[in-house]
């Protein structure tokens, strides 16, 4: 099959849009057809480019243009035949609690995954690759019948992206292990899935992507610097408690944290964060800005990268930071993403999550010695050998091969 669909929620400035794009350029350069199928929306100021042979296509955008199509009017009707004779199934098992509940669930996936299935009945012969837990349920029962194969991707923390009710989970389990193939961006996540799918899977980490600017050598600013979406899991107000403790002691120091938001949500904390850090009286030092699509540019001759996550699966922003020099702070968050690409002391300073302390004296480490902020940096860089666009996607078209 040479045709790939990402499906995702957002196409909007965050991770997992990033980690679709690079991959789906890459791809396309190799001769596939490509296509981000967007299942929510599409913003309009996206800081990376796609290539014009890789297709981004709005998932309600395309059953509006094709509500008049008869292949899929007649679907609708099959599917909601389909879910009248499961109801009268039902009402012969309502006395099987067992039996009930699982019908109730194929229910419920097949109204979830409607929309989903309309846009796969028009383009099967593909491979199918939904980022997250709750997009692999979708695409499952979207693709259920049709010639399509498809490939689980994670992209956070497996404990966080699971349901915590058990026969939920149970469930999703269930349905994962009849995947054709699953990529991991860490260790922790595929043990995490390991008893639940076993075939075609891989552990593949985020590709870097193309056209950073090289490492920075010289005299660095006294700038400490974060860049990431603002989100709880980022655990923003650690950052700035811990700066609060360092700028005690070093008050020639200034923390810049490059925020950018997805949902309303964040639009809130974003809000909240700022009027934390005037009730903090720390304007002057520390400044929340916009996201900005020249960051690296900005940021690759500061002092140090300070990532505060409680949990992530593997950061861009952390990879990023790595592979432009810059010595980089980062919680052991859960997930394994910062365990797995940082030395503490080596390439990078780890330290334990939720812990104001220990994040202040990391960044403390590399202040008080040069010599160990550049030995960081230089050896941070050293990622990128291993981390490049191509290297990744070659890793991620074997698994597709195999599905």
């Amino acid at each position: 099959m040479k045709r790939i669909v990402f499906v995702i929620g957002n196409y909007k400035n965050g991770g997992v849009a990033m980690r679709s794009t690079n991959l789906a350029n890459e791809f396309a350069g190799k001769g596939y057809a490509v296509t981000i199928l967007a299942t929510k929306d599409i913003a309009h100021n996206i800081f990376f480019k796609l290539e014009k042979n890789v297709e981004l296509v709005s998932l309600c955008r395309f059953i509006e243009d094709n509500k008049s199509n008869s292949a899929l009017l007649a679907e609708v009707g099959k599917q909601e035949n389909k879910i009248r004779t499961i109801k009268r199934l039902r009402y012969l098992a309502r006395f099987a609690p067992k039996w009930d509940k699982k019908l109730e669930r194929e229910i419920r996936g097949i109204r979830k995954s409607s929309l989903l299935r309309q846009y796969m009945v028009l383009n099967q012969e593909t491979v199918v690759i939904p980022f997250g837990a709750a997009y692999y349920e979708q695409v499952y029962y979207a693709v259920r019948g049709l010639n399509c194969k498809v490939i689980y991707a994670e992209r956070n923390a497996p404990e966080l992206e699971v349901s915590p009710d058990p026969e939920t989970a149970a469930e999703f389990f269930r349905i994962l292990g009849k995947a054709d193939g699953a990529v991991f961006q860490t260790l922790d996540e595929k043990a995490y899935y390991e008893p639940y799918i076993r075939k075609n899977t891989a552990v593949i980490h985020n590709p870097i992507k193309k056209g950073l600017p090289l490492p920075f050598t010289g005299e660095r600013r006294k700038v400490i610097v974060n860049y990431c979406r603002i989100s709880q899991q980022k655990n923003l107000y650690l950052l700035i408690e811990a700066f609060a403790d360092l700028h005690k002691e070093f008050p020639g120091y200034s923390l810049e944290i490059y925020g950018n938001t997805v949902e309303e949500i964040e639009e809130k904390l974003r809000d909240e964060l700022v009027q934390y850090v005037m009730d903090q009286r720390l304007e002057d030092s520390v400044h929340i800005l916009p996201p900005s699509a020249d960051v690296h540019d900005r940021v690759k001759d500061c002092a140090m990268f300070v990532s505060s996550s409680d949990f992530e699966g593997l950061s861009n922003s952390m990879i990023e930071a790595m592979a432009i020099g810059l010595p980089c702070v980062c919680t052991d968050c859960l997930g394994g993403g910062a365990r797995e690409m940082i030395e503490d002391g080596i390439n990078g300073i780890l330290v334990p999550v939720k812990d104001r302390d220990a994040l202040c004296q990391g960044m403390k480490r590399v202040i008080a010695d040069p010599l160990l902020a550049e030995k960081l940096g230089r050896n941070a860089a050293e990622i990128v050998k291993e981390m490049s666009v191509e290297i990744i996607a070659e890793k991620w078209l074997e698994v597709i091969r195999n599905a």
